[in-house]
This record gives C-alpha cells, structure tokens and sequence, in this order.
C-alpha cells in the first residue's frame, strides 16, 4: 500500500512525497489519526539547528507525538481498529549489546541506549498518512480516554521518566521552573503521583495561574528561598534555561537534586560554586521509554487529570493537505498560549 507522506527538505519548506509501506515481522501498519507539533519540530522547520547537523537531517518527516488506528498487525498483538500510541523511541532486538549496556538499568532505560533511534529526530517521524511499526512500541488506548487527550500522553510519558529518575520518599517539595506547557504537564503529572507540595516558578503569571499546584511564583520572587524546595525541575530550555537554573541554585535546600529537561542549543553558564557549596545532585532526563507511556495512560483514566491536561487543547485543526500542515506549524511557531493546536490527518 502507499501514503502521502510530508517531509521537511529544508527550513520552512515541506514536500510532499508518495511512499509504499511495507509490512515486516514484529510490525504493525499504522494510520496516523492525531498528532501535535513540539519545539523540536519548530527548531527543524525554522532551521534552528547548525548547517551540519540540518543536513545530516533534511528530508524528515516531523512530529513524535502521535497516535492511530491499527490496519494490520499479523502478530495479532492488536486487533484492526484499536486505537494505539505510537512509542517514539525504538530499540532494535538486533542491536549489538553495548559496553555499558544501560536498557536494563531502572534508573536510565532506554532512554539513554546510544543506539536507540528517535522518530523526528535520527530516524523519519509520523507525519504521514500510514506507517510500518514496531508492536513492541505501540501502546493500546483505553476506551475511555479520548484520542485528543492521548495525545499528549509523550509529555506525561517525559514527567513519568522525570520522576521515576529519582528515588524520592514522596513527602519532599518540588519546585518545577518553566510555565510553559511541559511544566504545566510536569506539574499536573506529580499531582498524581506526589504527595509532597509542588510549586511552580515562571515568568507569566496569567500562565502560572492555571497550574494545578500549592503556590506558585514569578521568577525573582523574594520568597521561593522559604518553600524549603529539595528537589527541583528545569523545564525551560533555551538560553533562558541559564536563569532559571541558576535561580534554582540560589533557592534548593543543601543536598538537594535538581533535574535538567529542558534542551539549550548553546552553551550556558551556570553557577558551580553553589553546586558545590551546598552539595547538590544534577540529573539529566530526556525522552522516555514504554513503560512511561504504559504510567502515562494509566493516569489519563484519572478524571481530575484528564481535565488538567484537557485545558492544553487550544484548537483541534484538520490537516487535510499541505497547506494546512503549513498553516499548522506556523501557528505553533508563533504561539505563546499554554496548550497546542491537535492536529487530525485526513489525507
């Protein structure tokens, strides 16, 4: 069979191609129903990233977060029909074992495999009309939750991984810095999973009210240094991610982690001395692995999360040709709202 197919071949240009899909063992054929566009996708349609690597890149299809409908599975893992999230992060099963093998590490997994490929990233993504893919990477969506909604279940998957990262009692305050929509899904996810207080730091505070926490603050606020934070998330990214991790250098407690998620081109500085001064722990934590989708959806059964994440739907836009798949990215390159447009293909 064959599908149409939106590859970016350089910044700001799509084409459209005509693809066969081919079916092989261990994969399923998948049409793509509903997806979202993230940062990432925006820095490749803008171009944001060095001449060497864009080349390296060029022609991509975009977009990892998705979800479809199943058209074929002759592993009969799935039926035809069932509703799946696609699992952007695959391990081959004929990789050679690596020398420092960190798949079956609890803490890591393979999020960090350096042979993992990464859809929209080292490896074509999902904006296409059909797609072969591994069963192991798909994930059956629960009759309840709609497909919108589980849409977002990559970022929930992202604060599963964040949190899962450390070993954490339960009872300690978080402070989450960025009020943009991964903190708002990193908050809206430890509400489900924390017992401990949550706060929230960021620049807007017509945002910050929206979170579902027990305070928030706007960066510079004199008394973040009082909520006696232990554990605290950088979700910002950018060259703006220096200021906020620097601020919450000056605010964590002594002996207390701080989680870097957001993802900065350039290099930033930072202040070491406070890290050493009070002894603090710095982890890194990208992308995440199935059993995070498997928590993901586990959580979207909650109605209260539901209804947070739900309030992250700005607009449900139909993309039924090139020029809405255009007309969807430069929405999502210009918007500052809290939330993104889902966008379902009928191509």
């Amino acid at each position: 069979m064959f599908g149409k197919s939106f590859k970016i071949v350089e910044p700001k240009r799509f084409d459209i191609y005509m693809e066969e899909v081919i079916f092989y063992d261990g994969e399923a054929i998948i049409k793509i129903d509903c997806a979202a566009i993230c940062k990432a996708d925006i820095r490749y349609y803008l171009g944001n990233r060095d001449k060497k690597t864009l080349g390296l890149k060029y022609p991509m299809n975009l977009i990892h977060e998705a979800i479809g409908t199943v058209v074929l599975d002759k592993s009969n893992k799935f039926k035809v029909g069932d509703r799946v999230v696609l699992v952007p992060n695959i391990i081959s099963k004929t990789r050679e074992k690596c020398s420092h093998c960190v798949c079956d590490d609890p803490n890591l997994g393979e999020n960090y495999c350096p042979q993992a490929i990464f859809v929209s990233s080292n490896y074509n993504g999902f904006s296409r009309e059909y797609i072969n893919y591994p069963v192991d990477n798909l994930i059956k969506i629960p009759d309840e939750i709609e497909s919108s909604i589980a849409t977002f279940s990559e970022l929930i998957s992202v604060a599963v991984s964040a949190y899962r990262r450390l070993d954490l009692s339960g009872n300690e305050t978080i402070g989450i810095w960025g009020d943009g929509i991964l903190g708002y899904i990193f908050c809206s996810t430890f509400n489900q999973m924390h017992n401990g207080k949550i706060i929230a730091v960021g620049k807007h505070e017509k945002k910050l009210r929206e979170f579902p926490v027990h305070s928030y603050y706007q960066i510079g606020h004199k008394n973040i240094n009082s909520e006696d934070i232990l554990v605290a998330y950088e979700c910002v990214g950018g060259n703006a991610s220096s200021l906020a991790i620097n601020e919450i250098l000056d605010n964590i407690l002594v002996g207390g982690k701080v989680i870097l998620t957001g993802v900065a081109e350039d290099s930033i500085a930072i202040n070491t001395r406070k890290i050493l001064e009070k002894g603090l722990s710095i982890y890194g934590v990208t992308r995440s692995k199935v059993t995070d989708f498997e928590k993901a959806l586990v959580l979207l059964k909650n109605e209260s999360f539901k209804q947070d994440i739900s309030k992250l739907i700005l607009n449900e836009m139909q993309i039924r040709n090139i020029v809405d798949y255009y007309e969807a990215f430069e929405f999502e390159r210009y918007n500052k709202e809290l939330g993104k447009n889902i966008l379902h293909f009928d191509l």
